[in-house]
């Protein structure tokens, strides 16, 4: 093979790859710009194409204060630990709403692998949490007690579960209707550590799994969903980049995962000596395209962990609205939520509220030897925060105003649907645009009635009406200007109220 044929096939090569690269690239990129009905939140700045004086900016939720469950039996004697919350029609109590397991520790099990206690408590509002009796465990001679089980499993793989995250599988059958992903100990493994996963048909009585569904070292807690966007089961866990980091792991098969490949870590613009903690991932449910994060970011230094936010369109690249600022921050000296954060599993949607729920005590992270959790005052809780319905992050512009343009976006419907909140003095207004990033007509800026106030649903009206069916199916542009104002989503659709 000569000179110039060796340097051809270079460049075929070159070429080929290139092309292949842009369209996995256009390929994404067409299924997020295809917004259809959907509703579209505005988490970074995937939809812009250009813009102006625009940020985006994360909005930290409202603390409510509530200590919603705490320890208050012998098996919760040493601490609470970690816990899912999802929403469910109740298998238990028919009036039961919201469901929850969470894992404990007792004073006479500690530290043995016999000291976790994997219980359960259910709410119908979401705020008042009972532990009802199962009489599924004898614990200290009675059955009396919420607790589902202390070890699970058969012969080597039977052990307790660390970091445990319930999800509801929409695909299985009806005795695995219920999933869950942890750690699990199996005996006669060099390193018995390893990522275990269990069914459920009600969420009460458990199998394992008898293999590790994923054999890598596995501590805090793990993240698992049926991902529907994919088609496939997500497992996010524990990797090593930089000290703790995120790793993630995709399977058709929830009983096999490969090794995670690390998505997410601490980098120089976190504060020096320190890494992630528990991913506490999801699917966000009401909004295709939109997946969040909620690590703890350990700082060593301080031996303190608060939560912060990661945003991704597709639960691989992942980016920070505002990687500064804590999601949520630790409370003040004294307070039961000063030292150690964590967030749970599970994000409720409760009428025009989001909820969400974590964790807090006042003890470091090296402060958890017995004496120091049975002696501290103010032992570890869960609470609540609440977000207006959809408004983790925006995109923003102060009092000097900015504007952004989309690319090209296909939609159906008739009428856009802002979530947006406009400050004293402010406006949005929104223009469409065509092939040529002319303004259609009656559909400009200059037509567009300025929005203000603080709306979760208010629809985009020009002087000639709010009618965008005629685009409807055509690839169309957005020009939105903001003037001390933020959007957080848009969205398509048939009629007033955005779905």
């Amino acid at each position: 093979m000569n000179k110039a044929t060796v340097v051809f096939s270079i460049l075929l090569t070159m070429i080929i790859w290139s092309c292949t690269v842009t369209a996995q690239d256009t390929a994404g990129k067409t299924d997020l710009y295809n917004s259809g009905t959907g509703k579209q939140l505005l988490i970074d700045k995937a939809f812009f194409e250009k813009f102006e004086n625009v940020e985006i900016r994360m909005h930290q939720p409202q603390k409510t204060g509530q200590k919603i469950l705490q320890r208050e039996h012998p098996w919760e004697s040493a601490t609470l630990n970690w816990f899912t919350v999802l929403e469910d029609p109740g298998v238990v109590d028919k009036q039961a709403k919201y469901r929850m397991w969470y894992e404990c520790y007792d004073i006479d099990g500690w530290p043995t692998p016999n000291d976790t206690s994997f219980c359960y408590a259910e709410s119908c509002d979401g705020i008042t949490w009972t532990k009802p009796e199962l009489g599924l465990f004898e614990y200290q001679g009675s059955k009396n007690n919420n607790i589902i089980f202390r070890q699970i499993g058969d012969g080597p793989a039977k052990s307790r579960v660390h970091g445990a995250n319930v999800f509801l599988d929409p695909v299985a059958e009806p005795e695995a209707r219920y999933k869950a992903v942890s750690q699990g100990m199996w005996r006669g493994k060099s390193k018995p550590h390893a990522v275990a996963g269990m069914f459920s048909a009600d969420g009460l009585k458990w199998t394992r799994y008898p293999k590790p569904i994923c054999d890598i070292f596995a501590d805090s807690q793990y993240s698992g969903f049926w991902d529907s966007q994919r088609g496939q089961y997500v497992l996010y866990g524990r990797s090593f980049t930089r000290g703790r980091a995120i790793g993630r792991s995709v399977s058709a098969d929830p009983k096999h995962f490969q090794p995670l490949k690390t998505v997410l870590h601490a980098d120089d613009r976190d504060p020096p000596n320190s890494d992630l903690y528990n991913p506490a991932a999801v699917k966000y449910a009401t909004a295709d395209n939109v997946y969040f994060m909620f690590p703890s970011l350990f700082q060593h230094d301080a031996d303190t962990l608060d939560i912060r936010l990661a945003v991704s369109r597709d639960g691989i690249n992942w980016s920070w609205p505002q990687q500064d600022l804590p999601f949520i921050p630790l409370g003040k000296e004294g307070e039961f939520d000063s030292k150690t954060l964590y967030m749970g599993q599970g994000i409720l949607e409760v009428g025009d509220e989001t909820w969400l729920y974590y964790s807090g005590s006042p003890l470091t992270h090296g402060g958890s030897d017995l004496d120091d959790l049975v002696k501290c005052k103010q032992p570890r809780a869960f609470s609540r925060v609440v977000l207006k319905r959809d408004r983790f992050v925006s995109a923003d512009a102060g009092p000097q105003g900015g504007w952004f343009v989309t690319h090209p976006l296909t939609f159906h419907g008739d009428t856009l649907i802002l979530n947006a909140k406009v400050h004293e003095g402010g406006s949005i207004r929104v223009a469409l645009l065509d092939e040529n990033n002319k303004s259609l007509p009656g559909r400009s800026l200059e037509d567009c009635l300025p929005i203000t106030g603080d709306h979760l649903t208010v629809p985009v009206k020009w002087k000639t009406g709010r009618d965008v069916a005629l685009r409807a199916g055509i690839p169309t542009r957005m020009k939105v200007e903001l003037k001390n104002a933020g959007l957080f989503t848009f969205q398509f659709t048939t009629g007033d109220v955005a779905k």
